[in-house]
């Protein structure tokens, strides 16, 4: 087992289809929920449900944890990446219409009437982005031994 190399780090996040977002409640329990990552520049976004717990969460604190993780069938070959920031719904009518546009790419989707839906309304955006200001991740293989070659396509 061996730390990631941040060229690793950043191939493993960019690849992800799906990661983990961690907040934290009021009462101080981590409180979790999965979406599909994508980037607008130098920020991981995600469209989740505008009126749900990360939204209540970020009212007490804005800082965020993201984890994605790969794994084989079998287990013997894994990875994981965790990524940290802080965390904002966005309201700028363009960046939720781009932010759609994005989201369609990455799922093979056209989420057009959803983007003007939103953009229409943007006090109820669920374009959540994610400033990013640490990251670490490790993975199955040893001291000097690449990860596998399918997690970096």
């Amino acid at each position: 087992m061996r730390a990631l190399t941040h060229e690793e780090i950043g191939l493993l996040a960019n690849k992800a289809k799906w990661a983990t977002i961690v907040t934290v409640r009021p009462d101080g329990r981590p409180y979790a929920i999965e979406a599909t990552p994508f980037y607008m520049g130098e920020n991981v976004c995600f469209m989740i449900n505008p009126k749900g717990g990360t939204r209540r969460n970020l009212c007490r604190s804005d800082r965020v944890l993201l984890k994605i993780t790969y794994a084989s069938r079998d287990l013997s070959l894994w990875a994981g990446v965790t990524l940290e920031g802080t965390g904002s719904f966005s309201t700028d009518p363009e960046a939720i219409v781009r932010g759609w546009g994005i989201l369609g790419e990455v799922m093979g989707m056209d989420f057009s009437s959803k983007a003007e839906s939103f953009s229409r309304t943007p006090e109820r955006s669920p374009l959540f982005m994610v400033r990013l200001d640490g990251a670490s991740g490790r993975c199955s293989a040893r001291e000097g031994e690449e990860m596998p070659s399918y997690w970096k396509v």
